[in-house]
């Protein structure tokens, strides 16, 4: 990424559970990298994209969707999906 008008787009899924509720969700997100044209050296821009809106990092600032509890463990994809299924 060195010319600063650059923009890469990477997607990226999770697995979320709320540690207060017990509530369980995966989530698809668009990950843009930006140079910043202000200090095109520093370290890239970084937005999260859900649903076509922009969400804070579910890495940084998880919150459940359920009851918007903080107690939040991320995990890779597919995990909530094959807990579903072993339970039925």
């Amino acid at each position: 990424m060195t010319d600063s008008s650059r923009t890469t787009t990477v997607h990226e899924a999770y697995s979320f559970a709320c540690l207060s509720c017990g509530h369980g969700w995966e989530q698809e997100y668009e990950i843009e990298h930006r140079v910043d044209p202000a200090d095109p050296h520093g370290p890239p821009l970084v937005r999260y994209h859900a649903g076509g809106r922009q969400v804070p990092s579910p890495l940084t600032h998880p919150r459940c969707v359920d009851c918007e509890g903080r107690r939040v463990r991320v995990m890779r994809s597919g995990l909530v999906a094959a807990a579903e299924r072993a339970r039925h």
